[in-house]
């Protein structure tokens, strides 16, 4: 899940851009979260960061509220709110800025309560002050936490004029108002509470809350357990039932919440984006019955030159295994993407890439690296050189774009690549910049009979067919293949389908690449058929042998 947040975000490593981020409301904590999720794209690192930075919020936070009791029972509840934060980082409509702006607020809850118990209280409210603006204009939200915080540290402590504390909430009150009328926040929502870390769609509630409303609980805790003299061995077993209780808490919150299937999902994304397609085929948490899941996996097929001779190897549910139902959904669409250029249909993957990127706060390199290669084939080579511009001030991308620099305004480089002058071929001459209106078999046929012979276009045009079952379909495919492609030798499951639809003539299928061995292998299944029906055996367990063949799928898939 850390690893494919890398591909939510591209950061730029260009002084405009970074300065752009620190003049926004919370551009600090988005600057550093950017700055470190840039990172997530090799293994382990993700984990070991966020780890880090949750434990030191933990240790902040700690470091803050012993100051309001001697005894260590409540020690356990001040760990929570940052655990918590891992947990929301499960959803992805949770921001990775919430966690570095937690961090940002502890740390300045821990500076406050060092000098507060040193500092006059007119010192003591200015750096309170001086806190709250600066935590507000560079983490956001996160001041609100921070000033009830430090309200409810200095009346328990009951220093000088503890009530002065008040005007760090009103500060905040008046630098929300501030922020929402210039525009620079979008709602009261947005800039009072923890919506701020969350995308647009999603609702806080209770839930995302309960991060910060356990702080300031856990500060009344430490003041009420200060209050009464405990024995150690009541203490020790206060901290263990109040360990286990939150531990409990928090490992039932994470295994309610996650979604093993989106889980898996963002493997196989981050598969994609590395193209390292074995991992995808080799997943064991493939979920067989997801068509986005199918859909990885028989994407993965295509690029290892499988698809036509392991298709049904694997558990298959019609067309749909092969491109699911449009969604609208970002991180669908870049699933789409990826799908559309290896079909060859290069106009409805550069649309939704180029929306996709769009849809993305803060960019998607996955779709930006495809935009380039997009570009690139129609021949925008301005438009493809701004990208690689971009591309080029990425810490992990840089070298890729520089590397497509030969390709620019240099049509012969084009067309003489392997992958980009296929794809520039499979452009058809009227109207390239087709789209998908009239199904994605119409734009298959259209890639096909561009006479570019792109293989997974053709491929993917027979198994959409096959899995469809629609015979009439693939029979006019073969006869169109094999007759602007003589001597071309068809995959062997498309053969299968040809004796599908004519076992009644051997001639037919002969004359289209049907091996005689082949037409054996038929007549045994037929006769395996035969019999079962007659015996009144069951067909699957009979038909094991031919399990991975197209006639097994035709009869029972």
């Amino acid at each position: 899940m850390l690893m494919y947040r890398e591909q939510q975000q591209i950061f730029l490593w260009d002084g405009d851009y970074i300065a752009n981020l620190l003049s926004q409301i919370g551009g600090l904590s988005t600057l550093l979260s950017q700055y470190l999720v840039q990172y997530f794209l090799t293994p382990w690192t993700g984990a070991l960061i966020t780890a880090g930075i949750i434990a030191l919020s933990a240790l902040f936070l700690w470091l803050s509220l012993q100051r309001l009791s001697d005894s260590f029972a409540w020690v356990p509840l001040a760990w929570v709110p940052s655990f918590l934060q891992g947990v929301y980082l499960l959803e992805m409509g949770y921001h990775y800025v919430g966690l570095v702006a937690l961090l940002l607020g502890s740390l300045c809850l821990f500076f406050y309560t060092l000098i507060a118990e040193r500092a006059s209280w007119v010192m003591r409210t200015l750096i309170g002050c001086m806190l709250t603006v600066l935590l507000y204009l560079y983490a956001g939200s996160i001041a609100i936490l921070f000033a009830i915080c430090a309200l409810i540290y200095d009346l328990i402590r009951k220093g000088s004029k503890s009530y002065s504390s008040a005007l760090y909430l009103l500060l905040c009150l008046a630098l929300s108002a501030w922020a929402v009328m210039q525009g620079k926040i979008v709602g009261f929502d947005y800039a009072l509470w923890i919506k701020g870390y969350c995308d647009y769609y999603v609702e806080p509630g209770l839930w995302f809350s309960l991060s910060w409303l356990l702080l300031p609980f856990t500060m009344l805790v430490a003041w009420l357990i200060n209050r009464y003299t405990f024995k150690p061995y009541w203490q020790a077993g206060i901290c263990l039932a109040l360990l286990m209780a939150s531990a409990f808490f928090v490992y039932t919150q994470t295994e309610k919440r996650i979604n093993k299937d989106f889980r898996t999902l963002a493997e196989l994304m981050v598969s994609i984006n590395h193209e390292d397609w074995n991992a995808i085929v080799t997943n064991p948490h493939i979920n067989t019955k997801n068509y986005l899941h199918l859909n990885c996996l028989n994407l993965a097929l295509s690029h290892q030159g499988r698809l036509m001779t392991d298709l049904f190897k694997f558990p298959q549910k019609g067309a749909q295994s092969l491109l699911g139902s449009y969604q609208a959904h970002k991180d669908v669409n870049v699933l789409f993407s990826h799908i559309y250029y290896q079909m060859g249909v290069v106009s409805e993957a550069l649309c939704l890439s180029f929306g996709t990127m769009i849809a993305t706060d803060d960019g998607n390199p996955s779709m930006l690296k495809l935009l380039v290669k997009e570009r690139l084939i129609y021949g925008d080579y301005d438009v493809a050189e701004k990208y690689i511009r971009v591309l080029e001030k990425t810490l992990s991308y840089g070298e890729w774009a520089t590397s497509m620099r030969r390709f620019l305004y240099n049509d012969e480089a084009v067309e003489s690549d392997s992958e980009l002058g296929l794809k520039r071929r499979d452009l058809p001459e009227v109207m390239p910049e087709f789209v998908v209106v009239d199904g994605v078999m119409n734009d298959l046929m259209h890639v096909i009979g561009t006479g570019s012979h792109d293989t997974p276009a053709t491929e993917y045009a027979f198994a959409m067919l096959m899995l469809d079952k629609n015979m009439a379909g693939v029979k006019a495919l073969v006869e169109k293949i094999t007759t602007e492609q003589t001597g071309k030798v068809l995959p062997q499951l498309v053969q299968e389908a040809i004796v599908t639809y004519a076992e009644n003539d051997p001639a037919y299928c002969t004359s289209h690449g049907v091996t005689e061995e082949l037409m054996q292998r038929f007549q045994q299944f037929r006769q395996l058929v035969l019999e079962a029906r007659r015996n009144g055996q069951n067909l699957q367990s009979v038909l094991v042998p031919f399990r991975h063949t197209f006639w097994y799928y035709y009869m029972l898939g």
